[in-house]
Parts: structure tokens; sequence; C-alpha cells
């Protein structure tokens, strides 16, 4: 269970729809729908940003196994892939060729991720990502910003 290894003891902390959806047994899958706003670009692209609109429906499918997580999302018609795992203690996140690493803290409320580093193949990118998961019992909000670039927000439940 990655966010169980990334979080070691502070993952108990978690509220309960969080975490029982960063361990459920190979992966979970949730809805929900989201906002999305950024400016066109290649960038916004690469990243995995969908078209930007205001009530976009979502899916989460998280497929996990004991070294990663493939997290496919798919907003709307539009399915956005990426790759989790480890790397020293911090949690890199694979867009394709970007690269993202960040440190991920836990408390009662939710999780935080504070981006790190960015490249684009080996080359650093001037990106900074942060990304919040707030719960409670049965379901979860979450806002994603890339500075300079957008940022998609919304409210998830899991599903069975």
């Amino acid at each position: 269970m990655l966010y169980r290894q990334l979080l070691k003891d502070d993952f108990e902390k978690l509220p309960a729809a969080l975490r029982q959806f960063h361990s459920a047994p190979g992966g979970g899958r949730a809805v929900g729908r989201v906002a999305v706003r950024h400016a066109s670009g290649l960038l916004a692209r690469l990243l995995g940003l969908p078209r930007a609109g205001d009530d976009v429906p979502m899916r989460l499918d998280v497929v996990a196994n004991e070294t990663q997580e493939i997290w496919i999302r798919r907003f709307g018609d539009v399915v956005r892939k990426s790759t989790q795992r480890l790397e020293r203690g911090l949690l890199l996140e694979t867009f394709g060729p970007v690269r993202l690493l960040f440190r991920v803290l836990a408390d009662d409320r939710g999780v935080r991720f504070e981006s790190l580093r960015a490249s684009l193949w080996a080359l650093p990118l001037p990106l900074q990502v942060s990304a919040t998961e707030r719960g409670n019992d049965s379901s979860w909000e979450f806002q994603v910003t890339i500075a300079r670039v957008g940022s998609y927000s919304g409210a998830m439940a899991p599903l069975p």
C-alpha cells in the first residue's frame, strides 16, 4: 500500500474515506464532479489537464501493486493516466515524460502534497504543483493547482 508506506504512522490520522480509498487492496475507485481552470497550451496538456469547465464528471480508478499505483482519471470522455511510486521517502508521479516529486503530509483533515521538483525527461521545469485532499467518513474534496498553468477541484465519493 503506497500511501501507508509513504505516510507511515500519519496514515492512521486520515479521515475514514481517504484511509479506505488509499488502502483498498488492488486499488480504489471513485466518482465525482470537478471544475477545471486553465489557459490552453502544451504544458497544460502534458500535465494531463482536461478541457476547462465548471461541472465536469470525473471517475478515478487506481490500480495498485506492491511498488506503484496507476491513477486513471476520466474527465468526461478525456482520459489522463499517471503512475505514482515511492522514491527515497517521497512520492514520484509521472505523466508520460513529465516527472513530479512531492513531499506528502497527512493529518486528521486529509493529505497535502508539496511539490519539490518537476522535470520533462531530464530537463528541469519551473513548475510548482500543490494539492490537497480533505475528507470525512464517506467522501472527500480535493484541489490541484499548477502555478501559472491551471487547476482542478471537486468532490469525490468512493465506489464499492
